[in-house]
């Protein structure tokens, strides 16, 4: 299945519809503010089905 993603022109956070071939929304991915990047990812229906979060490095 080949999927494509669009990012919205006008979002305070990244936002983001990822699509299949005929057009039809799979997945929507939302963005959070928070101490590094969180991505939540919905399916069709609005179920959350995963968070990606980003990891900061402490490192001096």
């Amino acid at each position: 299945m080949k999927l494509v993603f669009k990012q919205r022109m006008f979002s305070w956070f990244d936002s983001y519809d990822i699509y299949d071939e005929h057009g039809k929304t799979v997945f929507t991915v939302e963005g959070q503010l928070a101490w590094g990047h969180t991505l939540h990812i919905s399916d069709q229906s609005g179920t959350q089905i995963a968070t990606l979060k980003q990891r900061l490095s402490s490192q001096i």
